[in-house]
């Protein structure tokens, strides 16, 4: 009995410690509180046409697939194998985070909130050539979600093997999480034998969750690219109400899933309802067709999933569907409940949400400043849809304002990498750090490479540029080091709502105070040793390059725009870029992959062991660090469990058997 009391305090005392490292040393320490209300400034304080580019290209050294042309020399082509049971292509969309992994719900909810901002955002991200990068950026999501849907029965739900973090690696239970190589190589390490395999949804084992998200993205997709593609544009909302239909005939979610890949998703996107995410699927389709059924089916689940809590993200739409049905019915309803939703945020009564000294909305601990951008991007297309002239308008430009420049460093810190004079110069990312142009362990045990990776001091080897991490404490101090992973995060889902919050202040303080923003001085990668030949970008393109005297706000600025709305010349396009390889780059993009494109190194390792820890190369002397092993700290994700408290259950659950 004496053995179980000790096994029980010690399991206490390992839940009352903090999941913060207190180890690392702050960089930033906390600073006085800001005295007064904050007064927004009546001129822009930074470039926002850079940041809105810059956030583009964060998706770019996301990006999964064969890609068409590489616009950083440090990310390839990857995923080439990625098939599903029934031949699916889903070799395409982004990744997740640090990792090769493609959950449904977040990913789903990424590409909607992309395309929210282009349907709120459209003329200012025109203005400063940005609507192209857009466009063609929601289509790569939009290509990835339509081959997820092969069928009305067996919808892909996610891709790629996760695991239960810390302790399962303990019994070889990790897969994707337990590899810190480049994107590139990920085949060719393959632990357990298992690539990238899809897991379905199904009537058996439905997610209504993620089917309505898919539905509201291709609706979403649907309406800034109807008026260049109507017939792609019909197609995406076929798709998305067959989606609607699956998600109601088949009510469910993924959190009661029989399934192992979903249990272990359910550890770090926990999805808390799905009514919210089919009165979101029915206001999208609404918007893409307005036929009065969709405003009565979308208002039905509405009124049962309507809710005023803070956060807006993959898991909670209720602020979102008030802006989303307020902005395309005017009714007096969404207006008053959007009122309440962001009076919880604003100066009045109503205010909850907590604030940190310095001013930062802190609605969660994990990726505090993507979260204050989710509500910021709200306010904005609320202030535009009720006019930015009006009173409760200038409320919510002034929050969005403070939430926004206090992240590009009103602070006297940049939260977005690449940006300003002092920003993150190690964020939790695996692929800028280990590039397959630039890895220096290449061969080693994984846990050699995961121990370099998380305790060198060593900045990451390319700009990731774009990137939001996580954010500061609550008392606005930060740790720049990987090990603080809760805060030096990178996720898809951070710089979602974020860049529509961005082209929401261009569009608020006047595209004409903005010149549009290029990739001339950027620090891509092409002088490295290791980088291939770069894309030979025509004299007409002033995106990608340092030429001058194209038009404004044309869409002509960005080459690969032409790749899309251009078929017929898609090889003539890409042998501009690449001669003499334009028919293999052509092929590729169309989804015709040659045989040689996807033959992988199929070597076996002698043992099990091997195969959980080691990359199927050679192994090389440079670089190897003599530190003890540690366990995987939770790759990533927006939200994981800390190990403190994966611990505390273990004992808890450890004594309830004892007793």
């Amino acid at each position: 009995m004496r053995s179980i009391g000790i096994l029980l305090v010690a399991g206490i005392l390992l839940c009352l410690v903090s999941a913060d490292d207190d180890t690392s040393p702050l960089r930033f320490p906390p600073k006085p509180p800001i005295p007064g209300p904050y007064v927004a400034p009546k001129e822009p304080k930074y470039n926002y046409a850079e940041v809105l580019h810059k956030s583009y290209l964060f998706y770019h050294a996301q990006k999964s697939g064969i890609l068409p042309y590489q616009r950083l020399a440090w990310r390839g082509d990857s995923c080439k194998v990625c098939v599903g049971d029934f031949g699916e292509d889903l070799s395409r969309g982004w990744y997740e985070a640090a990792n090769t992994m493609k959950w449904g719900l977040p990913f789903g909810w990424t590409v909607t909130q992309l395309a929210f901002n282009i349907v709120m955002f459209e003329e200012a991200m025109n203005s400063v050539d940005e609507l192209a990068e857009g466009l063609e950026l929601i289509k790569w999501g939009a290509d990835y979600l339509l081959n997820c849907h092969y069928n009305d029965t067996h919808i892909v739900g996610q891709l790629g093997t996760s695991a239960l973090g810390p302790i399962s690696k303990q019994i070889e239970l990790d897969v994707d999480f337990n590899y810190w190589g480049p994107p590139e190589e990920y085949e060719q390490w393959v632990p357990t034998g298992l690539p990238h395999k899809a897991y379905y949804i199904t009537p058996d084992n439905p997610s209504s969750e993620i089917a309505a998200e898919y539905g509201a993205a291709m609706a979403a997709i649907s309406i800034p690219w109807r008026k260049h593609n109507a017939t792609f544009a019909d197609e995406l909302v076929d798709h998305a109400k067959r989606l609607f239909q699956f998600a109601t005939d088949y009510p469910g979610s993924y959190v009661t899933s029989r399934d192992n890949a979903y249990q272990w998703a359910t550890f770090w996107y926990p999805s808390t309802r799905y009514d919210d995410e089919i009165a979101w699927c029915a206001s999208w389709i609404y918007a893409a067709t307005k036929e009065p059924v969709w405003l009565d089916t979308a208002k039905k689940w509405y009124m049962i999933a309507s809710d005023s809590w803070q956060e807006y993200s993959w898991d909670e739409k209720g602020g979102a569907l008030h802006t989303l049905l307020y902005a395309f019915t005017g009714e007096g309803l969404f207006y008053k409940n959007a009122m309440d939703y962001f009076n919880q945020f604003l100066p009045s009564p109503q205010q909850i949400v907590k604030f940190t000294p310095r001013g930062l909305a802190y609605i969660e601990h994990w990726g505090s400043v993507g979260y204050s951008g989710n509500v910021a991007f709200l306010m904005m297309a609320f202030a535009k849809a009720i006019g930015y002239h009006t009173k409760e308008a200038k409320d919510m430009t002034t929050f969005a304002i403070q939430q926004i420049n206090y992240a590009l460093g009103d602070y006297g810190y940049s939260w977005v990498v690449g940006f300003g004079e002092d920003y993150p110069s190690k964020p939790y990312h695996k692929s800028s750090y280990n590039s397959y142009i630039d890895y220096p362990m290449r061969g080693k045990f994984q846990d050699m490479v995961e121990e370099d990776f998380s305790e060198s001091k060593t900045g990451q080897r390319f700009i990731l540029y774009g990137a939001v991490e996580g954010g500061p404490n609550v008392d606005d101090s930060w740790h720049d080091d990987r090990t603080n992973y809760e805060y030096s995060e990178v996720t898809q889902d951070y710089n979602a709502a974020w860049t529509g919050a961005i082209a929401g202040l261009i569009d608020f303080y006047g595209p004409e105070k903005f010149e549009p923003y290029t990739d001339c001085e950027l620090d891509l990668g092409w002088t490295h040793p290791n980088a291939s030949t770069p894309p030979f970008w025509p004299d007409d393109d002033c995106y990608h390059t340092c030429n001058t005297g194209c038009p404004r706000g044309q869409m002509k600025s960005s080459f690969s725009w032409r790749l899309l709305v251009e078929p017929d010349k898609i090889n003539r396009n890409l042998d501009m870029l690449y001669p003499g390889h334009g028919n293999t780059r052509a092929a590729a993009l169309q989804g015709k992959k040659e045989e040689d494109e996807v033959k992988i190194d199929k070597q076996s390792p002698s043992t099990p062991h091997e195969n959980n820890h080691m990359e199927n190369t050679p192994a090389t002397e440079n670089n190897v660090h003599n530190h003890n092993p540690t366990y995987d700290e939770a790759s990533s994700g927006a939200r994981h469990l800390p190990i403190f408290a994966t611990l505390c259950i273990v004992f808890v659950s450890l004594y309830v058997l004892l007793w």
